[in-house]
């Protein structure tokens, strides 16, 4: 079963918002008592639910632009390797082509001081240090005919690129080096945002967990089902602010590929840390929600007061230290109209690919097979269908899919369509991207402490206002 859980994830602008103060068990005990005075303790604690979620998803921006600046980093390393790996490719071609007419020149000579014609000495040749040396010493000579002077002309030429290259490579050595220690710069800082943000979550999520616990209580449910009705309030809450920002709703998902947050039924097992597990109904919308009670939850709402089986412990993705290098991009040229659409269902297929690595560690470069960043899990979901994303990076993509001409306004958004995180509403300080999946979910690889999973749209307000959209009409 497919691992779903809500990303808990806090650039930061400023300091973080606190929390309202927490009714305490004593306060939330007496209310149970009290009917007027338990609805109040439930608003309190939902208001410092969310609370604790804006906090929490703050502290993702962070730790995702730093992964961004790392991947721009090592995409200008690989692109500085590129180039000096060209380069030298291109000095063995000219070196091999100097020599050979450094050879003519020397043959030259060979012969025109045997016949006596012109004021050629085989003593050149003795006496010359290198190839160099000899083409200067020849060029020195008067009287050199007119086939002697074109040889000559040419082998300079040819020497003349084999220096000219030289030169670039020495530039290309340099840049090399310059771009592999900003490399490592940016991942030991990423790193370091993400220590850093993996404390600050985890005490959002432990606020969150005993908020949950409290709710359950009060209300008579289980910590699943207040799980499940949060996440479901959050995917409603970021679909209903996209149509205030776009003036349109939006397209559900279609069967098959939703996640299942819209009025099937639902049964709830939780989860003691690790957020929460969703399996797409098929044919009846029928959800299956394993929500976490630690930092908020993702699934469909649940019926209320299901009572949830024993909870289990997922495991936890590892905090990355190893580089891996981003996939280079594939350049778009000049914008092209798009060709007929490919079919709908390469979305679906997409999305199957993502959900498919639930569960996996997020590492910062990461495009598979068990570690993943958001630009490269987006480009293997759609590569898993034959579908170019313009290589492995969020910027990347984005400019890609503009220049092909596959953005559309997000009110006219679908399941499958890419969606674009910028912290200033520009594309080049675009930081994060994800799938949609329908009903305001989406499929993302979140950051280093949740790694891959499928949660309500976080921080709505921060997304671009086209998606891409790699398959499907237009």
């Amino acid at each position: 079963m497919a691992v779903l859980g809500i990303g808990l994830s806090i650039v930061v602008a400023g300091p973080a918002q606190a929390a309202p103060s927490a009714p305490s068990w004593d306060d939330v005990r007496a209310a149970k008592a009290d009917t007027a005075e338990a609805q109040s303790t439930v608003d309190e604690l939902s208001t410092r639910l969310q609370t604790l979620q804006d906090a929490a998803d703050s502290a993702q921006v962070a730790e995702l632009q730093a992964g961004q600046t790392y991947a721009l980093a090592a995409s200008q390393q690989q692109d500085a390797q590129a180039t000096l790996d060209d380069l030298s490719a291109q000095s063995k071609r000219a070196e091999r082509t100097a020599d050979a007419s450094a050879q003519q020149v020397a043959g030259l000579v060979v012969e025109l001081s045997r016949t006596g014609g012109g004021d050629l000495s085989a003593a050149m040749l003795i006496d010359s240090r290198d190839s160099k040396d000899l083409l200067y010493r020849v060029g020195t000579m008067s009287h050199l005919s007119e086939r002697s002077a074109t040889v000559l002309a040419q082998a300079q030429a040819d020497q003349n690129t084999v220096d000219a290259i030289a030169a670039q490579q020495s530039a290309a050595t340099k840049a090399l080096a310059k771009a592999t220690d900003a490399t490592k710069a940016a991942l030991a800082e990423a790193n370091d945002t993400a220590a850093s943000a993996q404390a600050r979550v985890q005490r959002e999520q432990d606020q969150q967990d005993e908020v949950l616990q409290q709710l359950a209580y009060l209300k008579g449910t289980s910590v699943a089902t207040e799980a499940a009705y949060w996440t479901a309030q959050q995917a409603k809450r970021a679909e209903a602010q996209l149509a205030s920002n776009t003036g349109g709703s939006g397209a559900t998902a279609a069967a098959g590929t939703g996640t299942g947050s819209g009025g099937g039924a639902a049964s709830s097992t939780p989860s003691t840390g690790g957020g929460t597990s969703t399996q797409p109904g098929t044919g009846g919308g029928t959800t299956s929600t394993q929500p976490s009670t630690g930092g908020g939850t993702t699934g469909g709402s649940s019926s209320g007061g299901t009572k949830p089986s024993a909870p289990t412990t997922p495991s936890k993705p590892s905090n990355p230290t190893t580089p891996t290098t981003p996939s280079k991009p594939s350049t778009p040229t000049t914008p092209t109209t798009p060709t007929a659409p490919s079919t709908p269902s390469k979305a679906a297929g997409a999305i199957a690919y993502a959900r498919a690595q639930i569960g996996d560690a997020y590492q910062f470069g990461g495009a598979g097979p068990n570690t993943w960043d958001c630009s490269g899990l987006v480009m293997m979901a759609y590569s898993s269908q034959g579908i170019a994303t313009g290589g492995h990076n969020v910027v990347w993509q984005y400019n890609y899919f503009k220049s092909i001409g596959r953005l559309v306004p997000m009110s006219q958004r679908q399941p499958g369509d890419i969606l674009f995180y910028s912290y200033n509403g520009t594309v080049n300080e675009a930081y994060h991207d994800s799938i949609y999946t329908g009903n305001g979910m989406m499929v993302e690889a979140a950051n280093p402490q949740r790694g891959v999973l499928e949660r309500a749209i976080w921080t709505p307000g921060q997304l671009l206002p086209y998606v891409a959209r790699p398959s499907g009409s237009l």
